[in-house]
């Protein structure tokens, strides 16, 4: 049968016949004489016991004899059939015959270097040109496979949102200011809650998508920590926004003050300088989903990465804007339409609670006549306006309906962004590593230290942080209670305070009910008897039922405590504080008013209700 040989210049793969074993023959490529393997040439295995190896046996022609090769054509000794890589000599023959690169070393042979798979395979990530095919199907494909967790962000944005404007309500009705600092910073903390889950759902997809995964397992949501994270984007905002914002921002106030255009022209300018800053977010929450992050919080970081990838992240302009034609229209909408009907809105509140601030300041501090002196004329304070709210229909209804839809098409834009940070990584620089310390124990830790149970004191400061926190969220609700109300401030604070505490109370008590049943049937039947039987359950395993004992204990002695300071201040909000018998009237003398003073004169600038308005004389006196 022939036999293969292959050159050891040119490397070309001969069939030669078997007559031409132990012979050389010449390449018909190159003229070099290969040595063509005598069929007993191949090594015998030796005995165990120790054997020498049989020695080949030498042919009686010579090696360079062409006596039988005479009839032979030496052009037709390449073999056509046989592929082997010309640079590592892998055998390609089981390749497909238009594939000329080797999947060994990479070598090409059409093209005379690295093929195109290897020259991905060197590059740092994916190839950046396969992030523009399917790149709209594959986003919603993904929306599809998280459809669970696009209506938990519309819900999460309808919430906030709605506290937030119910908030911002209060807070223009209210006039006095204690309730108004509370009522904004409500409004701060429950607006940033939208971006802030934005912006942690954007890095968690990042994520995803560089995990190469399409759907998520578990992800829970927090108020408070995505509230932490609208700060967050707050200080992204003054950090990189602002100096990208300045330039076009300031031509937009010179052509109002100084170029006669309209006042709209100013946001414009500025919605228009806000596009680069818009079109550098994906490098910004690239980074912003690694380990190291600093990188995107620097403008001189983000611009030349920005500059590298104009054209995927163009696509990615593209897309989001397309997906955010309904908010950006109802936005343009409520400011075009309803702008100035808000505006009114607001101004006719704002006048009203300051109305009301003024006339709460004269009834507190009132100005009584001196001696040999006429009571000064107070100037009669303008009636508070309706207020209008139909206006406010409209607006709410198109932030609702933008809600809903920013739940699926944010997630659209998350996934390109995910998909635009896995195939331009490479030119993204993302820091994805952090630099490990290695840690020296200073001294021995005790195994058992966790295990310990609290002391005396720390239970009985976390029995009176328990009580605290019940007793401040009755503080604030009182307050709204005083000032929405005619009750006043004051019993109103002392009604929210027994509220909290009351029910500091009633959660205590229900501890205690379940932890009896918890013991026993008998102990938790006793519990529902309030009070002593609770008492005595605690002290039966005193060193775990600490935590109930002192939860007891605060609420009841702080409900006792503000109960008799209610009754010794007068300001008791069920019943009254007063003896039978006695006036209400405050003992000092000197201050006491006839209520006929509360009543205006004829033809003076009087405000009802307000104190130290003398009521008409009449010229005869009796007899």
């Amino acid at each position: 049968m022939p036999v293969k040989v292959k050159c050891t210049s040119c490397e070309k793969v001969l069939s030669v016949p078997d007559a031409a074993r132990g012979k050389a023959v010449k390449c018909p490529q190159c003229q070099t004489r290969i040595s063509v393997p005598d069929e007993e040439d191949a090594p015998k295995s030796s005995s165990k016991s120790g054997a020498s190896k049989s020695k080949p046996k030498k042919s009686s022609k010579p090696v360079d004899s062409e006596d039988a090769l005479a009839s032979f054509d030496m052009r037709r000794a390449e073999d056509t059939e046989a592929r082997i890589c010309s640079k590592c000599g892998f055998d390609m023959q089981y390749q497909d015959e238009e594939d000329t690169e080797c999947p060994e070393c990479g070598f090409d042979s059409a093209e005379g270097g690295l093929g195109a798979k290897a020259r991905k395979k060197a590059m740092r990530g994916p190839d950046p040109a396969d992030f523009y095919p399917g790149l709209a199907k594959e986003a919603w494909k993904f929306v599809g496979k998280n459809v669970l967790l696009a209506w938990r962000t519309v819900a999460y944005t309808l919430v906030s949102l709605g506290i937030a404007l119910g908030c911002l309500f209060l807070y223009f009705w209210i006039s006095m200011w204690p309730p108004r600092v509370f009522l904004a910073l409500c409004f701060v903390i429950s607006f940033l809650v939208i971006p802030g889950w934005m912006w942690f759902l954007d890095t968690e997809v990042i994520k995803l998508t560089l995990e190469r995964k399409d759907k998520f397992k578990k992800l829970n949501f927090d108020f408070f920590l995505a509230s932490a994270m609208g700060g967050a984007f707050a200080c992204w905002i003054v950090a990189l926004l602002l100096p990208v914002l300045a330039l076009p921002a300031a031509l937009g106030w010179a052509l109002v003050n100084y170029g006669g255009m309209p006042e709209y022209v100013q946001p414009i300018c500025a919605g228009i300088g806000a596009i680069p800053a818009l079109w550098m977010l994906p490098v910004v929450m690239s980074h912003m989903s690694m380990p190291v992050q600093y990188k995107g919080w620097l403008v001189w970081k983000v611009l030349p990465i920005w500059a590298r990838n104009l054209k995927p992240l163009s696509v990615w302009l593209m897309w989001f804007l397309l997906t955010n034609v309904f908010n950006i229209a109802g936005i343009a909408s409520i400011a075009a339409i309803y702008g100035s009907d808000i505006s009114n809105i607001v101004n006719v509140m704002e006048s009203n609670a300051s109305i009301r601030r003024q006339e709460f300041a004269r009834i507190q501090n009132p100005n009584t006549k001196k001696k040999g002196q006429e009571a000064p004329k107070l100037e009669k304070l303008p009636d508070p306006q309706p207020v209008n709210l139909k206006p406010l229909i409209v607006p709410v209804i198109i932030l609702a309906v933008m809600c809903i839809i920013n739940g699926f098409t944010s997630l659209f834009n998350m996934r390109t962004n995910g998909q635009f940070t896995y195939y331009n990584k490479s030119s993204l620089e993302l820091v994805d590593k952090l630099k490990e310390y290695k840690y020296k124990a200073k001294e021995k830790r005790d195994e058992d230290e966790d295990e310990k149970p609290k002391t005396v004191v720390q239970q009985a400061v976390d029995g009176f942080v328990f009580v605290l926190v019940f007793a401040l969220i009755g503080v604030v609700g009182g307050m709204l209670y005083g000032t929405l109300t005619d009750v006043g401030v004051p019993k109103g604070i002392v009604t929210g305070m027994l509220i909290g505490l009351t029910l500091a109370w009633i959660t205590s008590y229900f501890n205690g009910v379940k932890e009896g049943f918890q013991d026993s049937q008998m102990w938790g039947f006793l519990n529902l008897i309030p009070i002593v039987p609770a008492f005595v359950f605690v002290s039966k395993q005193w060193e775990y039922r600490q935590p109930l004992f002192f939860q007891m204990l605060f609420s009841l002695i702080a409900e006792l405590a503000i109960v008799v300071t209610a009754f010794a201040m007068g300001v008791f909000p069920f019943g009254s504080s007063n003896t039978a018998g006695q006036s209400p009237a405050p003992p000092a003398a000197q201050n006491q008013m006839d209520p006929s003073q509360m009543m205006p004169q004829q033809g003076q600038n009087a405000v009802p209700g307000m104190p130290n308005q003398n009521p008409p004389t009449s010229s005869a006196s009796p007899p």
